[in-house]
C-alpha cells in the first residue's frame, strides 16, 4: 500500500508548473529520514530551512522537490516545482489526498493520551484492512498535512493526531483533515498559560469537530470534567455520540479490572455484551484509553471482541511508557521512558505506574522529573501538589530538573532526595551513579523545555547505555 503522485498532478494541485514526468511514491519533510522515491517539500522550519537541503535530498533518493527557490545551475531541473509558499503547498497537496482518499478518517486530539490512542487504533484497525496513521507525533500545522498527503487513496483506514499549544489552532487542522470519527481523549490542565482555564482548554479541543459534516461520530469520554462542554458542541454539529468511561451511560463501560501477572484483565459493557480481554500492564489510565479505541471500533461497526484480542500485543512507542530492562555486571534494573512530555495528570499517571512496578531484591522506586510548561501561574502550586502522589505511590527517592521542579524537591522528606539540578547534563551524572540492581526509574518531563539545557531523554539514553549484557530489550 503505497500513495502516488505524478509530477504534473503536484504541480497543477500547488498552483505551479513543470517539465517533469517523475512519478513519486511517498513525502517527505526531512532529506535524513526519505524514502527512495519520494516527494521532497522544503518546509522551514525554527532551526532549519528545507530549501537548502533539496539538493541532498536527491542525493538520498527523492525523485521531486516542491520548493521556494532553485538552486543555483539548477533552474532547468524538471525535478523542482516552484512556489511562493511550501507550508500552502502541503496544505494544498494534503486537501487533495484527502479528497481522493476512500480510507475512512480518524482524528484524535486530546490533553494527552493522543498518540498512545492512535497507536493502539492503529492496532485494532489492522485486524479490518489497510491502515495509514500519523508518524510519532505529527500532530501540528506542518504534520497533520504531512501525514494527509501520505495516505494512499485505497487505503481503507486514516488516523490523524491533532494537537494544539494555543487557540485557534486545531480548527484549521480539523477543515483539511474532514473527520468521519473525532476522538477527545480527556481534557486537562494543559496549555493553561496560553489558554486560560480548563473551559477554554475544552472549547479549543472541541474545534476538531469544525471539520466534519453532519452525521460524523465524536467520541468522548463520559468521564472527563468537560464532557457536558465539549458534547453540547457536538450536538450542535449534529454528530452522532459514541460515549467512554466509568459512567454508567457509557457506550463503552468500563464494569471491571484486576491486575494478573503484569497484564489488565478488563470487563467492559457494550451494546448489552460483556467481554474480556487483557492488555499490558502499561499503566492504569491505559484502560480508559483502551475503551476510548473500542469506540471507534463501535463508531466503524466493527466486531469490538475481535478487535479487543489485540490489546495483548499493544507496545507502547518510545518516550510514552516504553520499558526497557538494562542488565549491569551484578544484576539488572528498568527503566520507564515516560521522557516525551508532561502534564499535571500524565505526571501522576506515571507515577502511579512506577508505584506499581515490582523491584527485586533490595531496588528502589526512583523518579527523575522535569519542569511542567505551560502551566501559568499555578505551576508552582501544581509542582508541589506532585509531593502526594510521590508519597502515595511510595516512591522511595526523586531526582528534580528544571526551575519549577525545585519547588516540589524542596517539600518532599530528605531521605527521598536524590539530587536537584537546573541543568539535565548536571543531574545525569548523579543518577547514573545512583542506579543499583533491582532498581525501577521512570523518566518525564515536558517536551522540549531544555532546549538549551538538554532534554529529558538524555536520561534514558544515559542509563541504557550502562547496559553490559546481551539481554537488554523492552520489557
Amino acid at each position: 500500500m503505497e500513495t502516488t503522485w505524478l509530477a504534473q498532478e503536484v504541480a497543477q494541485i500547488v498552483g505551479s508548473v513543470t517539465t517533469g514526468n517523475w512519478v513519486a511514491t511517498s513525502v517527505a519533510k526531512d532529506s535524513r529520514e526519505l524514502k527512495s522515491g519520494a516527494l521532497f517539500i522544503a518546509l522551514k522550519g525554527p532551526k532549519a530551512d528545507g530549501n537548502d537541503y533539496a539538493l541532498a535530498a536527491f542525493e538520498a533518493g527523492a525523485v521531486g522537490a516542491i520548493v521556494e527557490r532553485i538552486p543555483d545551475g539548477f533552474e532547468n531541473d524538471s525535478r523542482f516545482i516552484l512556489v511562493k509558499d511550501t507550508l500552502k503547498a502541503i496544505n494544498d497537496l494534503a486537501i487533495a489526498a484527502r479528497a481522493r482518499t476512500i480510507a475512512k478518517i480518524i482524528a484524535i486530539t486530546g490533553s494527552f493520551g493522543k498518540t498512545g490512542v492512535k497507536d493502539a487504533t492503529q492496532l485494532l484497525l489492522s485486524a479490518f484492512g489497510s491502515v495509514y496513521a500519523s508518524e510519532r507525533s505529527f500532530n501540528n500545522h506542518w504534520g497533520v498535512p504531512f501525514t494527509l498527503s501520505n495516505i494512499p487513496p485505497t487505503a481503507n483506514f486514516g488516523i490523524i493526531e491533532i494537537g494544539m499549544n494555543h487557540a485557534g489552532e486545531i480548527a484549521p487542522l480539523s477543515s483539511i483533515t474532514r473527520p468521519h470519527i473525532a476522538v477527545i481523549t480527556i481534557i486537562r490542565e494543559m496549555h493553561l498559560e496560553n489558554l486560560g482555564s480548563l473551559e477554554n482548554i475544552a472549547d479549543e479541543k472541541a474545534e476538531i469537530f469544525a471539520g466534519m459534516d453532519e452525521g460524523g461520530i465524536a467520541v468522548l469520554n463520559h468521564d472527563d470534567k468537560m464532557f457536558a462542554r465539549v458534547l453540547a458542541v457536538a450536538k450542535a454539529k449534529n454528530l452522532r455520540i459514541i460515549t467512554f468511561g466509568n459512567h454508567p451511560d457509557s457506550d463503552c463501560r468500563l464494569v471491571k479490572y484486576a491486575l494478573e501477572e503484569n497484564e489488565f484483565c478488563i470487563t467492559v459493557k457494550m451494546d448489552d455484551k460483556l467481554f474480556t480481554y487483557r492488555l499490558p500492564n502499561v499503566g492504569e489510565h491505559w484502560i480508559l484509553n483502551s475503551l476510548a479505541v473500542l469506540g471507534v471500533i463501535k463508531a466503524l461497526g466493527l466486531d469490538p471482541i475481535q478487535a479487543s484480542k489485540k490489546f495483548s500485543s499493544l507496545v507502547l512507542p518510545e518516550g510514552r511508557g516504553m520499558q526497557h530492562r538494562v542488565c549491569m555486571e551484578d544484576g539488572e534494573f528498568t527503566v520507564i521512558d515516560e521522557s516525551y512530555n508532561a502534564g499535571p495528570d500524565s505526571m501522576r499517571a506515571a507515577l502511579k505506574v512506577l508505584g506499581s512496578s515490582m523491584t527485586k531484591g533490595q531496588g528502589r522506586k526512583i523518579a527523575v522529573l522535569g519542569d511542567m510548561r505551560e502551566l501559568g501561574t499555578k505551576a508552582q502550586q501544581i509542582h508541589e501538589s506532585l509531593k502526594k502522589d510521590l508519597m502515595d505511590n511510595q516512591i522511595d527517592l526523586v531526582f528534580a530538573c528544571g526551575e519549577q521542579m525545585q519547588h516540589l524537591y524542596r517539600m518532599i522528606p530528605k531521605e527521598m532526595r536524590g539530587a536537584h539540578t537546573l541543568k539535565t547534563e548536571d543531574l545525569i551524572p548523579a543518577v547514573v551513579a545512583c542506579v543499583k540492581p533491582g532498581d525501577v526509574l521512570m523518566i518525564k518531563g515536558s517536551k522540549g523545555q531544555y532546549a538549551h539545557r538538554g532534554h529529558m531523554h538524555a536520561f534514558v539514553e544515559a542509563l541504557l547505555r550502562l547496559n553490559r549484557g546481551a539481554s537488554m530489550g523492552v520489557v
